[in-house]
This record gives C-alpha cells, sequence and structure tokens, in this order.
C-alpha cells in the first residue's frame, strides 16, 4: 500500500512525465552549479555562487517527489563534477550528500506546510518564525563574546556583535520584500502554491541543509579549522539564495502550470 504522504498531486504528472522532466531538471541542475556558478574562488574555495542550481533541485523535489528530488540532487552534483568540474579538488561525497538532501527533505516540508491552507496564516507563521530567528540571534550576541567551534573559540568584536543582527534583519527584510513582489505578480496566475508556502519552504531549506548541514559537510571536506570562514560564507549567500531561489521556483512553477498540463 502506498504511503499517501509520499504522493503529489501538484501536477498529477504521469511516471513517464516525471522521469523525462527529472532528466531535464538534472541537465540544468548541472549546468547552473558548474557552469554558471562561481565555482571555487582562489582564497575561499568552499563558496559556490550558484544562479538557479539550488531552486531546481527544490523545484524537483516539491513537484516530482521526494525520491526524483533525490536523483535529481544527486546526479546533478556527480555528473556535474566528472563533466564539467575543471579543479583540482577530488570529488567529495559530503558536497553530494548536501545535494541528496536538498533534493529530499523540502517535498516533506512542503506537505508539511500545504497542511495551512489559509494564506494569511502561513504568512503570520513565517513572519513570526522570521521574528523568533532575528530575536534569538540578537540574543545571543548581545550576551555572547566568543563562541566555542570544534575546539577553536571565536571572540567577536563590538562591531561584529551589531553587524551580524543586522545583516540578519537585512536578510529577512529582503525576504519579506520579495514576497510582496512575487504575490503580486501571482495574483492571475493559477499557481498549486501560495508564494508564503514556498518562501517558507526554500528559507528552511536553505537553512537547515545548505546553512547548517552544508556548512558541517564543507569543512569536514576542507578542514574543520575551516569552518567559521564557511559558516560566514553560507550565511552571506543566503543573501543571494532565499530571495532569489524564491523566485526562480515560483517562475518555474509558472512556466510549468502551462506547459506540464497542455
Amino acid at each position: 500500500m502506498k504511503l499517501n504522504i509520499l504522493k503529489n498531486n501538484l501536477f498529477n504528472l504521469s511516471v513517464t512525465k516525471k522521469i523525462t522532466l527529472a532528466g531535464i531538471l538534472i541537465v540544468l541542475a548541472m549546468l547552473f552549479n558548474k557552469v554558471i556558478a562561481i565555482n571555487y574562488i582562489a582564497f575561499i574555495p568552499f563558496v559556490r555562487v550558484s544562479f538557479g542550481g539550488l531552486a531546481i533541485v527544490i523545484f524537483a523535489s516539491i513537484v516530482l517527489g521526494p525520491f526524483y528530488g533525490l536523483v535529481v540532487g544527486v546526479a546533478a552534483d556527480v555528473l556535474g563534477y566528472f563533466i564539467f568540474d575543471a579543479s583540482a579538488f577530488a570529488w567529495f561525497p559530503q558536497i553530494t550528500l548536501t545535494y541528496a538532501l536538498l533534493g529530499l527533505l523540502p517535498f516533506f516540508i512542503f506537505k508539511l506546510v500545504t497542511l495551512i491552507k489559509n494564506e494569511k496564516v502561513m504568512m503570520i507563521i513565517e513572519y513570526s518564525l522570521f521574528t523568533l530567528i532575528f530575536v534569538g540571534v540578537t540574543f545571543f550576541f548581545a550576551f555572547s563574546k566568543e563562541l566555542t567551534l570544534y575546539g577553536t573559540t571565536y571572540s567577536f568584536e563590538l562591531y561584529q556583535r551589531i553587524l551580524i543582527p543586522s545583516l540578519v534583519l537585512l536578510l529577512l527584510g529582503i525576504t519579506i520584500v520579495t514576497n510582496t513582489i512575487i504575490h503580486k505578480k501571482s495574483d492571475n496566475t493559477n499557481i498549486p502554491v501560495n508564494i508564503y508556502q514556498l518562501s517558507f519552504v526554500v528559507f528552511i531549506s536553505e537553512i537547515l541543509i545548505n546553512f547548517m548541514f552544508g556548512s558541517l559537510m564543507k569543512a569536514w571536506a576542507f578542514g574543520f579549522n575551516m569552518f567559521y570562514a564557511i559558516l560566514i560564507s553560507q550565511g552571506v549567500i543566503m543573501f543571494f539564495n532565499i530571495p532569489y531561489n524564491s523566485y526562480l521556483i515560483f517562475v518555474i512553477m509558472k512556466l510549468g502550470r502551462r506547459t506540464l498540463l497542455s
């Protein structure tokens, strides 16, 4: 007996369409991650700025389901490395594991938020989470002058304790503005998800998988002495990823609504 939680009724695609779409998404994710991307900057080789690769994997998870999302994430990273990677670095299975989770977890987050049918309630939940995150970060840096990670203690200067909460507030503000813009654009668009659900999925996926788990995996690959630098770099990239990927997935869904159902 099939589990209902694994069913996805967004587009009601046949198995043939799902396999075809998964193949297309693998190719697109490869290109966006390895070709149309900023990879392996000399002084921060653990940084990758992708202009849509993450959004494509999250989209695959939401629309096709966790199995197809997992395949898209893993295949895009592995094939992308062996076909397009020109660096001298070895293949890191730890990084591939991050992409595997990125293809797996968003589906279940999305299934959870779709239980909240009311758009205003979803908006309140999302923005309340934003407020809790900002308050938590602010309190931490207000009362903590140092942080110990993997045996190394990092001291925070006053400007850092002011700057980091300010940047978090800026990120949340940018996300809210992006949500507002997309919401206005989606008024006449019959897509099967509201922007607050979509933004919430991207936000949680980015924080749990890319920022927290991904930073840990990159530290495992590049050395735990680099963990703090990796964490900061991933935090900076979030400013780009969260609003950009939310908007990009909305656009892909809008196009998909027209083509997949035709």
